[in-house]
């Protein structure tokens, strides 16, 4: 369980990492665009606009991932459907919290919310509320099927809370490393100093929520019950630096060692620790222990099949544009997330020019807002396409927030940085109103004040130069 502490984001060196594992066998083009076939095309039309492509029913529970993501300027978190190869099946967690707070109707900002955790079953959710004006922190269950309040906990401590994974239960410590416990946001009850008071690790709960295992001073696992409210097991590891990263069914234990190195998987009934990898970057497993996901030494997301030893294809869409990503929780749930990833569709899509069709590749306006960041919209002009602008038509008044933009020809890392991006552009809508904005975030809100237009006008004012090509492209786009 992700503990509710507020995370800071740090982008993560990831090619010094060498990851060997051993319960499975580990199995492991560049779009060139054609400056002298460019051609002009002035005021290219699309009355009919594709939707988003969209997956099959599923017909079990889907496979998220959350993810924390890093480019230097924006982290963000995001859940990925890892059942969807493409990866461009998302959901920001902005859009998560943003609709779960207005669904609560209280006055506090939006801002003042972050994300604790989900429930394994991608049931609900644990939002953290911290103030300056609460001396306190508060832990808010939400039932993601219905968007309604569950219950709360208020925790005196804001740096040491740990949820269960039904977020049912809550553990925290005070200044004294003394841990309590709460149930539902009732009564609170105190643990004692379990972890003998040298030094403060945090504990992981059980699968079923009834237990908790934590690290003490000489490297020893301590595993309690919380029905009996006593130590019931210890197991002597002989390991330094250990660290729990997770409890899985059948009683087994992720951990990982940043003395050695290395990761382990300990069954707590025999006692026995096997080698998972020789790294510790932190692994996460699905509580079935049939996934892994982790970052091989590019920083690209692998995803084998534990049983079989085969790769799941799975294409990271943020890392391949240029953001550092870290996999942190698996959720696997038959709830309806998607429907918090609002989408305002498009009735006609113009450009001022497009770059001309070559190697099976599409470059038309329609692309930006056809639900697949690997097609893009490229101006066809020579140059740098400064001027040259797309207008996306509604069809009819909207209310709009904000927008998300995947910015440059996402289609692989190469693509990004052989083309260019979009560094700064002009917005203009049909009430009259203009922005300029700097495009160095994925996500860029209208904060206080929602623009109502029936459309919105995009010119490219300045760009961030490609390595090989100057045509200048946007993958995809999306207004909430």
């Amino acid at each position: 369980m992700i503990s509710c502490r507020k995370r800071k984001k740090i982008a993560v060196l990831i090619n010094k990492i060498a990851l060997f594992v051993l319960i499975f066998s580990m199995l492991g083009g560049c779009i060139q665009s054609n400056e002298g076939q460019k051609a002009q095309e002035q005021n290219e039309s699309h009355a009919s606009v594709s939707q988003p492509k969209k997956l099959p029913p599923a017909k079990g529970p889907i496979n998220w991932l959350l993810f924390e993501a890093e480019n230097g300027n924006m982290p963000m978190d995001y859940l990925a459907n890892m059942d969807d190869p493409t990866g461009n099946t998302y959901i920001d967690l902005d859009d998560i919290i943003g609709k779960l707070h207005a669904s609560e109707g209280e006055a506090y900002p939006e801002s003042e919310l972050y994300l604790a955790g989900f429930s394994d079953d991608g049931r609900r959710i644990a939002l953290c509320r911290e103030s300056q004006d609460l001396d306190y922190l508060i832990i808010k269950i939400f039932d993601l099927s219905t968007t309604k309040k569950m219950y709360e906990f208020k925790v005196p401590n804001r740096d040491y809370s740990v949820m269960s994974p039904d977020l049912r239960k809550c553990v925290y410590t005070d200044d004294a490393a003394v841990f309590y416990y709460m149930n539902q946001g009732q009564k609170t009850k105190a643990l004692g100093h379990l972890n003998d008071g040298h030094y403060l690790v945090l504990p992981v709960f059980s699968p079923d929520s009834n237990q908790f295992a934590l690290v003490d001073s000489n490297h020893n696992i301590l595993v309690y019950d919380l029905s009996k409210n006593k130590l019931i097991q210890k197991i002597k590891l002989g390991i330094e630096g250990i660290q729990i990263e997770q409890w899985l069914y059948n009683d087994q234990l992720v951990l990982s060692s940043y003395d050695n190195d290395k990761t382990y998987v300990l069954n707590i009934r025999t006692g026995e620790k096997r080698l998972l990898m020789k790294a510790t970057a932190s692994p996460v497993i699905t509580l079935d222990n049939r996934r892994i996901a982790y970052l091989n030494s590019k920083g690209e997301m692998q995803q084998p099949d534990i049983q079989t030893g085969l790769p799941i294809k799975y294409s990271n869409v943020f890392h391949r544009i240029g953001y550092n990503v870290s996999p942190t929780q698996w959720v696997q749930t038959t709830t309806d997330l998607m429907k918090y990833r609002k989408n305002i569709t498009a009735q006609k899509i113009i450009a001022s020019s497009t770059l001309p069709d070559q190697a099976g590749n599409s470059y038309a306006a329609r692309n930006i807002m056809d639900g697949d960041a690997s097609t893009a919209w490229c101006e066809g002009v020579k140059g740098d396409g400064v001027g040259e602008w797309i207008k996306i038509d509604f069809g009819s008044m909207q209310e709009l927030k904000g927008f998300e933009l995947i910015n440059g020809l996402a289609k692989s890392s190469n693509a990004f940085q052989a083309n260019n991006r979009v560094k700064r552009m002009k917005l203009e809508f049909s009430n009259g109103r203009t922005m300029m904005i700097d495009n160095d975030f994925i996500r860029n809100e209208f904060l206080d004040n929602p623009v109502h237009t029936s459309f919105v006008k995009i010119t490219i004012e300045a760009v961030e130069k490609g390595s090989k090509y100057h045509d200048t492209c946007m993958s995809e786009i999306r207004f909430f």
